[in-house]
């Protein structure tokens, strides 16, 4: 954020498991996977990972992760995509029957970039399944709700029955989605995806650093959604807001989970 350091911070890369009373599971983003990890390898694509360094540990693998709960890739219904960057959707290829809900408009964005604008862009589309198209239930077919957020008054509801809205968050990429739900314990909760990096950030509405603005497909529209979003935090603090790569809420979730899993 703007005012910060130079040193080095560590970001996760969240997936969200979400398990839906009759559908059964669904992912919100896949983050990393050694999918990454290959497509980097070569010249100019391993920038992105000079970069950015990235760490996944074998524990830390996405499929390793649902085979500890015992949840196998075809048993995943849908995996509900924020945008099409690398480090969201780089687990993609390993779920070869699941469907896939997202925004057409987010996939032309992509397919019309060259390799090297798409690698500057912070997309691999190498990572993007051949059938991504056949896959995709695009959220511009979806019927609309009001998701019932400050400032956000529009939703898609995903699955047909209400429970899940994505609301779009633009500016980090030109249709970037939000995930709006409640949970089982009565939390709302408003997964962000890249629309904030940092809860902190939105607490004291400080934007990205300038050079942020490279990456992002319309800085203006993403300072407009950020400062939106920095007003629903302050009106609305029974709101539970989720970045993708917020090492606090991180950290805060896992603590409250375990809580939840002993009461």
């Amino acid at each position: 954020m703007r005012g910060g350091t130079w040193k080095g911070i560590e970001f996760p890369a969240l997936v969200g498991l979400i398990r839906h009373p009759t559908l059964g599971f669904l992912l919100y983003d896949t983050g990393y996977s050694p999918h990454f990890m290959e497509a980097t390898r070569g010249f100019p694509e391993c920038l992105y990972r000079m970069l950015t360094p990235t760490r996944l540990d074998p524990e830390e693998e996405l499929l390793r992760q649902l085979e500890e709960r015992r949840i196998a890739p075809d048993q995943i219904h849908a995996i509900i995509i924020s945008h099409l960057h690398a480090d969201h959707v780089a687990g993609l290829r390993d779920f070869p029957k699941t469907r896939f809900i997202g925004t057409r408009a987010g996939y032309q964005e992509m397919r019309k970039l060259g390799r090297l604008r798409a690698l500057a862009k912070a997309y691999l589309p190498a990572l993007v399944p051949a059938d991504f198209e056949q896959r995709l239930d695009a959220v511009e077919d979806a019927a609309t709700l009001d998701p019932g957020l400050l400032g956000f008054r529009i939703g898609y509801d995903l699955l047909g029955d209400g429970s899940a809205a994505a609301v779009l968050l633009p500016g980090h990429t030109g249709s970037h989605l939000g995930l709006h739900f409640t949970d089982t314990a009565g939390r709302r909760i408003f997964l962000l995806g890249d629309a904030c990096w940092q809860m902190e950030a939105l607490e004291k509405r400080r934007l990205p650093s300038r050079i942020a603005n490279l990456l992002f497909t319309d800085p203006a529209a993403y300072a407009a959604t950020f400062h939106k979003l920095a007003d629903l935090h302050a009106q609305d603090p029974g709101l539970v807001m989720i970045p993708s790569h917020c090492s606090r809420t991180w950290e805060e979730q896992k603590h409250g989970t375990k809580r939840l899993a002993h009461a």
